[in-house]
């Protein structure tokens, strides 16, 4: 799902946030996210057409998407409501096909409460409760095979560390995961994480110019990195690129206007770069 702006400002901007004590860090879970947002938002293999809409009169929002696959086109219906008795929020309603699934939030001051499923489905459920400070960012959760926690916490402007840990149900030793990283203002960003497996993540993200984002991510058990920006070349449009050892991805984004936008995006693997068959995705959203 696009945000408002091109997904190099939406990186930056988060690189911004980030050194912000007053608004306190995000969840251990998206340590790493400045980097992996650049590498990661926009592209698709995927043909999508989204059209939103947003009634004047009414606490709801819907998406219609269809998606154009090989066996035709498959319609996703998608809303948005804040039921205003109690003031949960459904982030989403989503029917597709015959599947109903939701996600559902409510806030009580520093707490944010969240459960997800489908209604018909009660195994499917889970639910968390994410309590945020100034200098912390504290999550629980749990589903039917995991009981989750973690911890991120400001050591100083720019500089955060944390971990999370994870029990399965069905018993076994805990999973974990500790890291930690700094945000040098608007300019650079990297993160470090373990995990129980004994695998170190690097992420990186530099941004030299206002319109302009490198970012590169890496595992200690990959034989190569990720490695790929973000240019804003004009104000509505955003350019990117990244390669891994294998592949090459592009991706164009263009905001046109003020209620639509369009991504095209193309993956080739480099064996198949003299054939000249990528696999392409392109998302229109109205609204």
């Amino acid at each position: 799902d696009l945000s408002g702006r091109p997904a190099v400002f939406a990186a930056r901007s988060f690189v911004l946030r980030s050194i912000r004590s007053a608004m306190g860090p995000a969840p251990f879970g998206d340590l790493a996210k400045p980097a992996l947002d650049v590498l990661g938002d926009d592209y698709t293999k995927k043909f999508l057409l989204k059209a939103k809409s947003a009634p004047s009169a009414l606490p709801l929002s819907l998406t219609i998407e269809d998606e154009v696959g090989p066996k035709g086109v498959e319609g996703t219906l998608t809303a948005k409501w804040k039921e205003p008795t109690t003031g949960i929020t459904f982030d989403k309603i989503k029917l597709k096909g015959t599947k109903v699934n939701y996600e559902a939030s409510k806030s009580i001051e520093k707490l944010k409460l969240k459960a997800k499923g489908d209604p018909t489905d009660l195994n499917s459920t889970s639910g968390s409760a994410e309590l945020k400070g100034p200098s912390y960012a504290l999550t629980a959760g749990a589903d039917k095979s995991k009981v989750t926690c973690s911890l991120a916490a400001l050591l100083f402007p720019g500089a955060v560390a944390g971990g999370e840990a994870s029990y399965a149900l069905s018993g076994g030793a805990v999973a974990y995961s500790c890291g930690a990283s700094y945000a040098l203002p608007g300019t650079l960003f990297g993160s470090l994480i373990y995990n129980s497996k004994k695998i170190f993540s690097l992420a990186l993200c530099w941004s030299p110019l206002p319109k302009l984002s490198f970012a590169a991510s890496v595992d200690s058990d990959k034989k190569a990195p990720t490695v790929g920006l973000k240019y804003g070349v004009a104000p509505s449009v955003t350019v990117g690129a990244k390669t891994t050892k294998e592949t090459l991805s592009l991706v164009y984004v263009n905001k046109l206007g003020k209620d639509a936008s369009i991504v095209v995006s193309a993956e080739s693997k480099f064996a198949d770069l003299a054939t000249a068959k990528p696999t392409l995705g392109c998302t229109l959203t109205v609204g």
